[in-house]
């Protein structure tokens, strides 16, 4: 008798916890409420850090638009930084074909996108 009660106890508990938990769309909620007030970490080195970061972004953001198999063959992509850019691009791997690549200009400091395009 007693281990039926604690089990009923303990589901009751749980169901009590599970009703209370904030659902998926109350914490977007409580989240954009925090965002407003604009209290965001700000990395030391800024959002893009480094080359890796650089060309993983870039990636990421030109295969919905490019397309998976376009991007993965301008592998690797080469980035440089300068004043506070990096600027990213694609390999070109046959100067007989026409063709492009892609080139993204990404802040440094806020991982902004700055520029686009992919050259013909």
């Amino acid at each position: 008798m007693k281990k039926s009660l604690l089990t009923l106890v303990s589901l009751l508990v749980a169901l009590a916890l599970v009703a209370q938990s904030p659902s998926e769309h109350d914490m977007f909620v409580y989240n954009r409420r925090l965002i407003k007030q604009g209290h965001s970490y700000l990395p030391k080195n800024g959002y893009v850090p480094d080359k890796d970061t650089a060309v993983a972004i870039a990636y990421a953001v030109a295969v919905p638009i490019y397309g998976k198999k376009e991007m993965d063959g301008e592998k690797p992509f080469q980035a440089e930084l300068e004043d506070g850019i990096w600027t990213i691009q694609g390999t070109f791997h046959c100067d007989s074909c026409a063709g492009g690549t892609l080139v993204m200009q990404i802040s440094k400091a806020s991982g902004k996108i700055l520029f686009l395009t992919h050259t013909k």
